[in-house]
């Protein structure tokens, strides 16, 4: 193939041309590389952000599930006179009516004044102070099963939250001498627990 000078100029703007092409698709395959990899980063930010926001999502609906749950105990407490100024009234009323209940022969009581509780593991920043009233039962009873059954009864129907720390029983030596008398005495230990939430100091 031959060329002559009248050739040069269509070749030389053959080759601007070709030239351009080349310099124009580089530029595309630049700039669509770097879009690209823009579009990926933004993908990643944005699954982390999204991973985050879902973290943040779960660990407010658990949070807000153990207010709640500590908003119902803290309510029960407060309906079953845990929380609040103890009720020696009720107390005595539900022995009383406990003992009628099982045809207890007799039940003397006897409460000691109240008492707070102190203890090295409570931290200072504590809410609520911790009370103890001390009870002493003295029973009359025709049988043990009187004993068990009037514990169980206490624990079920009397509002608060009392620790059993110990029980007696001595059998009478008397000769019987009416049908129905009491067989046994017995002696029993416990303290009522009451909380009171502290009142805080603004001075």
């Amino acid at each position: 193939m031959k060329f002559s000078t009248k050739d040069l100029p269509r070749t030389r703007g053959l080759l601007i041309i070709s030239v351009l092409t080349l310099v124009l698709g580089a530029i595309i395959a630049y700039v669509s590389n770097g879009v690209l990899i823009e579009a990926q980063q933004s993908k990643i930010t944005a699954d982390r952000e999204w991973s985050e926001a879902h973290r943040k999502l779960e660990r407010t609906k658990s949070e807000k599930e153990d207010l709640q749950g500590y908003y119902h105990q803290y309510q029960n407490l407060v309906e079953q006179n845990v929380i609040g100024q103890e009720r020696r009234l009720d107390w005595i009323e539900a022995i009383e009516k406990i003992r009628n209940k099982l045809n207890i022969f007799s039940v003397k009581y006897k409460l000691e004044p109240q008492e707070t509780l102190n203890f090295e593991t409570v931290t200072t920043n504590n809410s609520f102070d911790l009370h103890r009233s001390n009870m002493t039962l003295d029973f009359s009873l025709l049988h043990e099963g009187q004993l068990l059954n009037f514990l169980d009864t206490l624990s079920k129907e009397a509002k608060g939250m009392y620790l059993l720390e110990s029980c007696t029983i001595t059998r009478n030596d008397f000769v019987r001498q009416l049908r129905f008398i009491p067989n046994l005495q017995a002696k029993c230990t416990l303290g009522w627990i009451t909380l009171n939430e502290k009142i805080v100091d603004g001075t």
